[in-house]
């Protein structure tokens, strides 16, 4: 019974939100992601000229030219591995009624996929921007998964959101900015590592509806443990700061520095029911740099170029931190980039015209606690974005 119900949770987590993976894989991210950032190999620090300052370096709003909202760009990702699997469990799963048919279908699929990582994920970032000042929100609920050979699972599910407010102002002719801002995260769901016996006690729980009332009334049972015991919730207020140095207007060459989460930024624990539920584990402060320059520029096209250092004060391997970028543009209508981010190519572009904002882009997550540790551990993604009104 255990058994069936481990095979059943992993099938079944391909659709629930948020992280799924085995505890000895690890994902590294320190903002909320923005594609066009992400197309850069996520070296964005030193460029942060759009609404993604509010999330990398809030002093780039100080920089801004005009105001700019979004409100509906919903955003859609997925890993190639991931279409092909939701094939394979379409297929098995309608198959005949024979529960050894379907049990066996399950275990065959759970073998082809072990060291392969599956994503999908539906997000949002509405904003309001203009020329010192922003605010928006990054609404993600997402699945990742990794299946291993040990029985046992990490699960953290449930949305998250980060929500900024950030102010900047520009000194020395422009040359230097300085940004700040206050933010809300919330954070709820499931974080914790399932062992076998858990799954075993789980699955056990939720077959014991079908025990006759007769047998529930005469035998005295403990209290059966439920996913919902598991749950946690929270929501908490940070700072973010960040600054941007041009000291000549030749290439335009910036230096950047954020500081995301300025003395970690905990969560408070939320009620539901009048029930207290455990709270997130602290939101880690992070230092990141960067630097962007310009080495062609006329009065339609550019060529502009990144590179990053994230979170150099976290224990996280230095391979996972660098990320460098290129990215050319014409005019405001088409942006192309290409980058390394954690040891991957990335590319997207972009494309504005009118009412019509399309984003997209492809990258790798490396999962690893090393980049380029195990290419198994390499999850490539791709991802759309869509504005459809302001």
């Amino acid at each position: 019974m255990g058994r069936v119900g481990f095979a059943m949770l992993i099938t079944i987590s391909c659709f629930l939100p948020d992280v799924l993976q085995a505890v000895t894989v690890q994902s590294f991210r320190w903002t909320h992601y923005g594609l066009r950032p992400l197309g850069m190999g996520n070296a964005y620090v030193a460029v942060a000229d759009d609404f993604n300052a509010l999330f990398y370096n809030p002093a780039g709003l100080a920089r801004l030219k005009s105001w700019d909202g979004e409100f509906l760009n919903l955003k859609a990702e997925v890993s190639s591995t991931t279409l092909k699997a939701m094939n394979d469990i379409s297929k098995f799963a309608s198959q005949s009624s024979d529960s050894s048919k379907q049990l066996r279908g399950v275990f065959d699929f759970l073998d082809e996929q072990i060291g392969k990582q599956h994503h999908f994920a539906l997000g949002l970032t509405p904003h309001l921007i203009f020329p010192s000042f922003g605010i928006g929100a990054g609404l993600e609920i997402d699945t990742t998964m990794v299946v291993h050979r040990q029985i046992e699972v990490y699960l953290n599910a449930g949305p998250q959101l980060i929500m900024p407010i950030a102010y900047a102002m520009n000194f020395l002719e422009d040359r230097l900015s300085f940004g700040a801002g206050v933010k809300l995260v919330a954070k709820g769901g499931i974080d914790r590592t399932f062992s076998i016996d858990d799954i075993e006690a789980l699955v056990k729980s939720s077959g014991s509806s079908s025990t006759s009332s007769a047998s529930t009334a005469t035998q005295p049972t403990a209290e059966k443990p439920k996913l919902a015991n598991y749950v946690e919730g929270g929501a908490g207020v940070g700072m973010d700061m960040g600054i941007l140095f041009t000291p000549i207007k030749v290439m335009e060459p910036t230096f950047g520095l954020s500081v995301m989460d300025v003395g970690g930024t905990p969560y408070q624990k939320l009620n539901v029911s009048g029930e207290a539920l455990s709270a997130p584990h602290t939101r880690l402060p992070s230092v990141n740099t960067g630097v962007s320059v310009k080495p062609y520029q006329t009065e339609r096209m550019y060529l502009m170029c990144s590179a990053d250092a994230h979170a150099i004060n976290q224990p996280v391997h230095f391979s996972k931190k660098f990320g460098m970028g290129v990215e050319w543009g014409y005019g405001s209508i088409i942006k192309l980039q290409t980058g390394l981010y954690q040891g991957n190519l990335s590319a997207g572009f972009q494309f504005d015209v009118g009412l019509l904002n399309l984003r997209a882009v492809t990258y790798a997550e490396e999962l690893g606690v090393t980049a380029g540790e195990d290419p198994d551990l390499s999850d490539r993604r791709y991802a759309v974005q869509l504005k459809l009104l302001i």
